[in-house]
């Protein structure tokens, strides 16, 4: 029995030693009961920089100031969560409005909060505010991150005498679909679906060998895999600068687009994608020399911040000879047509002296 328990006992008596001088250091993750844990410093705090920066940049300025945009619900549609030791999580990011409220406020425009608008309803239920001086919504953006499917991937894993490495790789396909509304009558005036593979790798060399009578292995290497979170957020702010250049005239954003490199993301069949098309191969063919956009058509940068609309029930009406709002749906495709191209000259017109509610009926009201 002395035998026995003779090497263990030295061991212990080593761990222990070494247990009470870590005790005495301060380790970060590791401390005495009655002192805080050293924290670990990691990299800097710094803003979020994406491609579509500059793009979203490049519109301030060429949208009507007048009209005010704001971002409703852009909830997570996928149904996938993920279980871990803390519980259970999702996937998505829940906070996709957010991102999409920071893109249009980087476009320069103006947007109005209806994220959390419990602040302002409680002021009102006081007292403290009157709901006449709140600034309605020209048009508003909604949507959804509606799938998340998991592509099986593939790898190899090659040895020789022990030695050899080993790769896999594997992908996530995301997709959403964003939307533009008109605030008035509900019509939807941009529309654009997107989807994104995220990418992911792992790459591995082991070594196993016996050294006499002992065996030992090393095993090296490394995983990578695009930030999830990161790539939505680039989809949304693709997502925005599309809808946003669906209602404008391609001569007015073309420079804007040629920032966004296709690599990093590009729409081929949305409304303004093909639009810009056609524009461009007009202008190759010499039928329209301009590309730069006129300063008659951009926005007017000294006006007026958008007035404030009190409520109002039914249809409004500027003058006693105004028509309604309301749309005529025997028109068919043709209002259509007419509704695109007031909703272009809403977007980029000089309304130096037209209040932001006539500027939203400019884009519905009936000839």
């Amino acid at each position: 029995m002395k035998t026995i328990l003779k090497f263990p006992l030295k061991k212990i008596v080593f761990l222990s030693s070494v247990l009470a001088l870590a005790g005495c250091v301060s380790v970060p993750g590791i401390a005495p009961a009655q002192k805080n844990a050293g924290l670990v410093s990691g990299p800097p705090v710094n803003d979020i920089i994406t491609p579509f920066d500059n793009a979203l940049s490049c519109l301030s300025g060429r949208v009507n100031p007048k009209l005010t945009f704001s971002v409703g619900a852009i909830l997570d549609q996928t149904g996938k969560e993920q279980f871990t030791e803390g519980g259970s999580g999702k996937f998505v990011t829940q906070g996709a409005g957010d991102i999409v409220q920071s893109a249009l406020f980087k476009a320069g425009l103006t947007v109005v909060n209806r994220r959390d608008p419990r602040v302002m309803e409680t002021e009102v239920k006081w007292g403290l505010q009157s709901a006449k001086k709140v600034i309605a919504s020209n048009f508003f953006i909604t949507g959804s991150i509606n799938s998340l499917d998991f592509i099986p991937g593939g790898g190899f894993d090659a040895k020789i005498g022990g030695i050899g490495p080993s790769y896999r790789q594997n992908r996530i396909l995301v997709g959403l679909d964003l939307f533009m509304t008109d605030a008035r009558t509900g019509r939807i005036v941009a529309n654009v679906p997107i989807q994104k593979q995220i990418y992911a790798s792992e790459f591995g060399f082991g070594i196993g060998r016996f050294i006499g009578e002992t065996l030992v292995t090393i095993d090296a290497g490394w995983k990578e895999r695009e930030a999830l979170h990161f790539a939505l957020r680039q989809m949304l702010n693709l997502g925005t600068f599309e809808l946003l250049t669906q209602v404008m005239s391609p001569k007015n954003y073309v420079s804007c687009r040629e920032q966004i490199d296709a690599l990093h993301g590009y729409t081929e069949n949305t409304p303004g994608a093909l639009a810009l098309k056609k524009y461009l191969e007009k202008n190759a063919a010499g039928t329209d020399v301009n590309p730069e956009p006129e300063s008659d058509d951009v926005l007017n940068k000294t006006a007026p911040a958008a007035p404030v609309n009190g409520a109002h029930s039914g249809p409004v009406k500027t003058d006693d000879s105004a028509e309604t709002y309301s749309l005529k749906p025997e028109n068919g495709a043709e209002e259509v047509n007419t509704i695109n191209e007031k909703t272009n000259e809403v977007m980029e017109g000089d309304f130096t002296s037209t209040t932001s509610e006539e500027l939203s009926r400019k884009i519905i009201v009936t000839e």
